[in-house]
């Protein structure tokens, strides 16, 4: 449709993933159990193999989409300052408050209602509005919900804390160095 601005290539790599994660998995299941020899069975495991063909293909589409990637910075951070994605993070400073979790998370609740109905964001909120929740709320509350607080609320491998990311960043990037030097001797020991 012609307002559609979703870029198709990546939506038919999401769905081609199903092709990738069903041929590995029969194989998975057809090698489950047999015993030491060979077995007709293993004729079956071909088929899953000629099924994912396009790998190669699609990685070097993904590669040239990803490259000629921009972004809206602006836009990017505006929207993650938006929609109560510090709730989880205001929750968090109550619980440092010495508020229980399950208490902190009603009261939490209470304020985004609070917000919606005034069309704004917590951070928006006022301490006298904020206090009608609970006495716990302090002139600290609006550092404790500002985009990197909220980034950083949960420091857990996977999470979204910016030491994290930049962790899995250094990590990704050293896997990538290695496998490009691992690729450039095969190539060498290949033409020799």
């Amino acid at each position: 449709m012609p307002q559609k601005k979703n870029p198709d290539l990546t939506e038919l790599i999401r769905a081609k993933v199903g092709r990738i994660h069903g041929a590995a998995e029969a194989v998975t299941l057809q090698l489950k159990g047999l015993p030491l020899a060979y077995n007709k069975d293993m004729q079956e495991t071909q088929e899953p193999a000629f099924q994912v063909e396009f790998v190669p293909a699609m990685l070097t589409l993904v590669a040239r989409f990803t490259s000629a990637l921009q972004f809206n910075r602006q836009r990017m951070n505006d929207a993650a300052q938006s929609g109560y994605l510090n709730a989880m993070a205001a929750a968090t400073y109550l619980v440092h408050k010495g508020v229980p979790f399950r208490t902190a998370h009603e009261k939490i609740g209470n304020a985004v209602r609070f917000a919606l109905e005034k069309s704004v964001e917590l951070g928006d909120l006022t301490l006298e509005e904020l206090r009608q929740f609970g006495p716990e709320f302090g002139a600290d509350f609006y550092v404790a919900v500002a985009l990197n607080a909220t980034l950083d609320c949960h420091d857990v491998t996977g999470g979204t804390a910016r030491g994290r990311v930049r962790q899995a960043l250094d990590s990704t990037a050293h896997r990538i160095a290695a496998l490009t030097k691992s690729n450039a001797v095969e190539a060498v020991h290949a033409g020799a």
